[in-house]
């Protein structure tokens, strides 16, 4: 890991920068859509009527969940020396991360990486 790497991910917190989401943050170019996001909301019998912006606003915090989680598996692959993201490196980002401790039961069927 060179200086700037470092500076984006600090390993006695295992957790991605804020400034390192934000900078990702404004290179996403794709985005989900929001009819979509609103029909899946909309599936659940207990979600009656949502307001317009709603499918928005949780189509971004998709968008910077995503960011964060493939920037946590970037960093999990350059540590073992690989270009290639694969499912090992996205388990190691999820049991690694405080944050994504939530997804921990999620990941145990995919392979730990070496």
């Amino acid at each position: 890991m060179n200086a700037t790497e470092d500076e984006e991910y600090n390993e006695t917190s295992n957790k991605v920068s804020q400034e390192s989401i934000l900078n990702n943050f404004e290179r996403i170019k794709t985005h989900f859509p929001a009819a979509r996001i609103k029909k899946i909301m909309q599936s659940d019998e207990d979600i009656g009527k949502v307001a317009q912006a709603t499918p928005v606003v949780v189509g971004r915090a998709l968008e910077i969940f995503m960011a964060n989680l493939v920037e946590a598996s970037i960093i999990e692959a350059k540590k073992n020396g690989v270009k290639r993201i694969g499912a090992s490196h996205i388990r190691s980002a999820v049991e690694n991360t405080e944050q994504f401790d939530f997804l921990v039961d999620v990941v145990e069927k995919y392979p730990a990486s070496k």
